[in-house]
């Protein structure tokens, strides 16, 4: 049994979307980050980073950060699609492409969206914000010429790759600006919420008020 823990619109939306792929059994924890759960003695002894998302393996070892979890979760899994084997030799295109999602697209987008927690004053919260804007575009450009497949990111058809670019839409507040000059990632995102284990993470990860 696998626990997934979890907060609305977070990273564990790629997690759990795989583990329904995987037709994993598992469950899941919510930490309410709005209530500083993430910040308990019990979470950290858990997660000492204190970040969400996080999965306990039935090992009942506990790791977070989503790209460990879905390289973790694709070696449990050796005979899934959804990450390469170890000695497929696009592993590490693979790997490379993950993180550079993980890292230059989900901070960034983490950045647009919190900008009061990488800067202090009003002038410079603006600033941070407008600049991760800037850069959260100049990143889905990227993507869109990175992607090789179709109507997926890579030629071998569906991977962890596409839920997690997927969900890095998610927080785009003009969908029809993003899509219209990046027709690539439009097709690719489209091809992947149509699938039941991405429409099941995003019911469940939808902020109450948007699943209304």
């Amino acid at each position: 049994m696998y626990t997934l823990y979890w907060e609305y619109m977070a990273g564990s939306i790629v997690a759990q979307a795989m583990l329904e792929e995987l037709g994993a059994n598992y469950r899941l924890r919510y930490v309410d980050m709005g209530a500083s759960e993430h910040k308990t003695p019990s979470y950290l002894s858990l997660v000492p980073s204190g970040r969400v998302p996080a999965i306990e393996l039935p090992d009942r070892t506990t790791i977070g950060e989503t790209a460990a979890i879905v390289t973790i979760l694709g070696e449990r899994f050796p005979h899934s699609a959804l990450t390469p084997s170890q000695d497929d030799p696009g592993r590490a295109n693979f790997l490379f492409w993950l993180n550079v999602m993980a890292t230059s697209g989900y901070l960034t987008v983490s950045r647009q969206g919190h900008p009061e927690r990488y800067a202090v004053s009003a002038d410079a919260i603006q600033q941070v914000e407008k600049k991760a804007a800037a850069d959260l575009d100049n990143f889905f450009d990227v993507m869109n010429d990175a992607i090789t497949g179709d109507p997926f990111f890579l030629p071998r058809g569906y991977t962890v790759l596409d839920t997690y670019l997927t969900m890095l839409t998610e927080w785009s507040e003009n969908k029809q600006k993003l899509f219209s000059s990046r027709p690539s990632l439009a097709v690719l995102t489209q091809a992947t919420v149509q699938r039941p284990a991405y429409q099941t993470a995003m019911n469940t990860h939808l902020l109450p008020k948007q699943a209304a």
